[in-house]
């Protein structure tokens, strides 16, 4: 299969518990882009929304300390954010961040969507059980309302090698069993299938409505037909017209035959017993803009099988007009403490003592031992300079001594932490 690539930027949604600034490739959301950016050459764009709702609103203390509170946050998460991004930037990936203060975190996503206009927003997935419409969460509300496909990780994959693709899904209309929208979805998880080098199973669900009870004969005759007559001819009539398109349009993207599924039944049903059977990786399938409400009276098939099944989902929503949402209150971004590069290259010229190096906030205790480390190479290759005959240099002759402590503050506190790790969003110190 050969397919033009279509990704040059993707939009990654930090979820702020599940990413450890100092090991950020422990997390599968992360290691699957990085994929992603390897493979098709494409930028990420790491996006992290704060929010505390304690800081938000407090019958008892001042605005102005609040304001200040939401700042000093803001800029911790997005120190911890740049140090992701430097991170990944080490592995040779092209890498912008933001971390922002908004809420709700649904809109706030929505809203940075529709301002950085990526080829692809890549989540990682939570799990949710699905309650007839009753309930929704921040997966399925991006799932029908994103521009972009949505890419929603599973920690249970590790690799992508067999997608499934829902291709037309139409309850109770036989006479359509694909439409135009099918063609970029399946383009869509055919660029996915080049990629990772996968393979693709299309997959087609459908209901046999209920028999006329007659049929046209050789001269044109209306004649009856027996109750299991009827519903053997109108389900052959069916299963032909569904496997006979879906075939056809798995063969315009040279897809095997044998890897056609058209299944009588629920497509919320059909697609995630397809998806067992081929022990599938990821599932690309369609959504529409609906909401709570329609949800709630209408069949669904996007809530159930993202919440019954461990795979990757991938929603490529029908072109429609993409509403965004109003900013009911002030959103700012946060403003990285440190130039993280800058700080490994010059320390003493970016905090003025070790021990500010040990207790800066926002920055794991990897990177300020790494930090130190950079400081003491720069003190010794000074010292040996001199040493050799080299220029008389400013040498703080206790700056050692004070490393030292400063390492020594450090394994401290990394003891003390244990498996407890700091996550993006929390505040280490």
């Amino acid at each position: 299969m050969s397919y033009e690539p279509k990704i040059e930027k993707a939009l990654v949604v930090v979820t702020p518990d599940l990413i450890r600034p100092d090991d950020p490739m422990q997390s599968t959301l992360l290691k699957r882009a990085v994929s992603l950016a390897k493979r098709a050459g494409c930028e990420l764009e790491l996006f992290h929304v704060c929010y505390d709702g304690t800081l938000d609103f407090n019958l008892f203390a001042d605005r102005a300390d609040l304001q200040r509170a939401r700042k000093t946050l803001a800029d911790q998460q997005a120190t911890q954010l740049a140090e992701v991004a430097a991170r990944l930037k080490s592995k040779s990936i092209s890498v912008r961040h933001e971390a922002r203060w908004d809420s709700p975190r649904t809109d706030a996503i929505l809203r940075k969507i529709a301002e950085a206009k990526p080829d692809i927003v890549m989540k990682q997935g939570q799990e949710h059980s699905y309650l007839f419409g009753l309930t929704t969460n921040t997966d399925w509300e991006l799932a029908r309302k994103s521009p972009a496909p949505l890419w929603l990780i599973n920690d249970d994959v590790d690799d992508i090698q067999s997608i499934v693709a829902a291709i037309g899904n139409k309850t109770g209309d036989p006479d359509d069993a694909t439409t135009a929208a099918d063609y970029d979805l399946l383009g869509t998880a055919g660029f996915v299938a080049n990629t990772f080098n996968a393979e693709i199973y299309p997959v087609n669900a459908y209901q046999v409505p209920p028999a006329d009870g007659i049929v046209i004969g050789a001269e044109g005759i209306a004649v009856p037909v027996p109750p299991v007559a009827k519903k053997q001819k109108k389900n052959e009539e069916v299963v032909e017209h569904h496997t006979g398109a879906v075939r056809a349009l798995a063969q315009y993207f040279g897809i095997p035959e044998s890897n056609v599924y058209a299944r009588n039944g629920r497509p919320s049903d059909v697609i995630p017993s397809v998806a067992k059977k081929v022990d599938a990786d990821m599932i690309v399938m369609g959504a529409n803009s609906i909401s709570r409400l329609e949800r709630l009276v209408r069949s669904v098939t996007v809530e159930p099988v993202i919440a019954e099944t461990s795979c990757d989902i991938l929603v490529v929503r029908e072109s429609d007009l993409a509403s965004v949402p109003d900013a009911k209150k002030k959103s700012f971004d946060g403003v990285p403490t440190y130039d993280l590069e800058y700080a490994l290259t010059k320390p003493e010229a970016t905090f003025e003592s070790p021990q500010a190096v040990a207790t800066a906030p926002g920055l794991s205790i990897a990177l300020r031992q790494r930090i130190l480390q950079a400081w003491e190479y720069d003190i010794r290759a000074e010292m040996a300079e001199e040493n050799e005959g080299g220029p008389v240099g400013d040498i703080d002759v206790n700056a050692l001594r004070k490393i030292d402590a400063a390492k020594q503050l450090l394994e401290t506190k990394s003891s003390q932490a244990g498996e407890n790790r700091p996550t993006l969003g929390s505040v280490s110190a």
